[in-house]
């Protein structure tokens, strides 16, 4: 319940208006359907007495309290629900935006298909609690307090016989769900992780054909798919157990009505009419606790959601600092002190990423990192943009510690290309500027990563929609409109650049590090230098060119200096070099073209 309320102080409150109006509304709602059946009672007796008056007043009465009933029910309706709509709307937006703010540490321990059930399933049903929740609430607690007023009202006696089995098939209702809630949490749960097996598998689908996998990933779908089924059957036995009671309290207390109120009205307890009038309040009243049990459901399945969405919106999302970077175009002077560093699901035991690394890069230099599979070059690029805590003290930037530095001003003046590109199933010019294009500047840094001469081949030229993760374009092709997307950003005042060349030719490749050696001395600009950058690659032709380079094994750092210099030093860097010379001129293959 404190949970609910404080949602809802935070989402429904500023609509209290709204509710107040549309409660407003159900509540003359309520009265008028209690006061239609007095006035067919009015009615009866006045047939009874022959007086037609009477009889047409209450015909007039009805009339106009139905027509009442309709519109008022409607606005109520639309009064209540549209509130839901709109915190719908408000909770999807603030949880994208937290989702998009926390780091990837957070990531690294959900599934996709877990937050994306989470994302639209239960947000839904909190819409619903919202919306149609607080609507029979109030709806259900009118109908009973009224009715149950009218009730009493024509004779306590007959009120407290036809209650005493609804009363009863209440309680066992109430005590009948008490396990709805885990059933709902964990059905929930399953049904998050039949939304993840179904993406991976769409994702992953060419994998599946290519190997034949289909029939191991369908028997995973079953398994999962059984579970979820079961627990929805699960509920659904409880709920035609539990709930038809309420109608088999309804149909005990019309039989009280008819064994006791038909004598009272033969003694003159009552009259006619007003026994005509307790059936028809009763059977108002049977309305509001049918929906009792589906509001029980819904409070259920609602705060259910409720506190899974609340563990994402309880994540904390990457801590900022206040110091502002440094301003300028001229690079950061990079410091790595002593660094230690295990990701957080690393195991006990486990061997740190990266283990007292320390060196300095100058200002407006160009670092090229080198060495095995996983030795630690990705992960120090990963500290280097915050994608990873880094400790406190171990990193700093124009000698402010990374930490203190505020994180999205940081991160403005970053260009970054991952290992791995990803691209948007959007068009190749969206892909680049992520926002709306500048035209002559999209331009130069197609040039620059060695891709304009290709786009314009494309039937559609820069509006084509490159596929699912660019599934249209070659793997050069997506490296370099990755490399093109942190080359538009002409501002950066460190560029990282993780192995962005293992996919293209050697002709492509001296052309991009012409390009990127312009961009490096900030040529054509009118500033005081160019940016700091950062390039990792197993290529050694690619870090020859680098004013240092940086050789990391197994997290530790087994070499740092210029390339002349750890040509000539026995180490991993030499022998990569050796090999490399022993290679034939041009033995890389150009990259396949597609079209897109």
């Amino acid at each position: 319940m404190t949970r609910l309320l404080t949602f809802l102080r935070a989402y429904a409150a500023r609509y209290w208006l709204w509710y107040l109006v549309g409660i407003a509304f159900l509540l003359l709602t309520n009265w008028l359907a209690v006061q239609i059946p007095l006035q067919v009672a009015r009615g009866v007796d006045g047939l009874r007495a022959s007086d037609l008056d009477a009889v047409g007043g209450a015909a007039l009465s009805i009339a106009i309290m139905g027509i009442g009933v309709i519109v008022t029910r409607t606005l109520s309706r639309g009064l209540i629900f549209t509130p839901g709509r709109m915190v719908e709307y408000r909770l999807r937006g603030d949880l994208f935006a937290h989702l998009l703010k926390l780091p990837r540490s957070f990531y690294d321990s959900w599934q996709v298909g877990d937050l994306v059930s989470r994302a639209s399933n239960d947000i839904t049903f909190v819409r619903v609690l919202t919306g149609f929740g607080i609507l029979q609430t109030f709806n259900v607690a009118a109908a009973l307090s009224l009715t149950g007023a009218e009730m009493v009202r024509l004779s306590p006696t007959l009120t407290a016989l036809m209650l005493g089995p609804v009363l009863a098939a209440v309680l066992v209702v109430q005590l009948g769900t008490r396990s709805l809630f885990t059933l709902v949490r964990e059905n929930q749960v399953q049904l998050s992780a039949l939304s993840d097996h179904i993406l991976a598998s769409l994702q992953g689908v060419q994998t599946l054909q290519g190997f034949n996998a289909q029939e191991a990933f369908l028997e995973r779908f079953a398994e999962r798919n059984r579970a979820y089924m079961e627990t929805k059957l699960k509920l659904a036995r409880i709920q035609a157990l539990v709930l038809p009671l309420l109608a088999l309290g309804g149909a005990g207390a019309l039989y009280a009505l008819l064994a006791a109120g038909g004598p009272m009205a033969v003694r003159g307890e009552l009259t006619v009419g007003e026994l005509v009038a307790f059936t028809g309040l009763l059977t108002y009243l049977l309305m509001p606790l049918r929906s009792l049990g589906w509001l029980i459901s819904v409070y259920q399945r609602g705060m259910a959601s409720l506190s899974r969405i609340d563990e994402l919106l309880d994540a904390p999302v990457a801590k900022s600092g206040t110091e502002k970077p440094s301003g300028g175009r001229a690079g950061p002077t990079l410091s790595f002190e002593h660094l230690t560093f295990s990701y957080p699901t690393a195991e006990e035991g486990d061997a740190p990423a990266l283990r007292d690394v320390s060196f300095s890069v100058p200002s407006g230099s160009t670092l090229g990192v080198f060495g095995r599979t996983g030795s630690g070059k990705t992960t120090l690029l990963r500290l280097l943009t915050r994608t990873y805590e880094p400790p406190g003290g171990a990193l700093t930037v124009d000698g402010v510690d990374l930490l203190e530095l505020d994180l999205p001003a940081w991160r403005a003046q970053l260009a970054v290309v991952p290992q791995t590109p990803f691209l948007f199933s959007e068009s190749i010019a969206d892909n680049i500027t992520l926002d709306e294009p500048d035209p002559a500047r999209l331009q130069r840094s197609l040039e620059r990563a060695a891709l304009a001469g290709e786009i314009e081949r494309f039937p559609e030229g820069l509006d084509t929609v490159v596929g699912e993760r660019g599934i249209m374009l070659s793997g050069g092709q997506r490296q370099r409109s990755a490399l093109a997307r942190a080359l538009y950003r002409e501002g950066a005042r460190l560029l990282i650049l993780d192995d962005v060349l293992s996919a293209v030719d050697h002709r492509t490749e001296q052309q991009i590090i012409a390009s990127l050696e312009s961009v490096a001395r900030g040529a054509g600009e009118a500033s005081e230098g160019g940016p700091t950058v950062v390039v990792v690659s197993h290529r050694v032709s690619v870090l020859a060119r680098c004013d240092a380079v940086l050789v990391l094994d197994e997290g530790r750092v087994v070499g740092f200096g210029s390339h002349e210099a750890l040509r000539a030093s026995p180490g991993p860097y030499r022998d990569a070099w050796e090999q490399a010379e022993a290679e034939p001129t041009g033995a890389a293959q150009a990259e396949p073209e597609v079209v897109a």
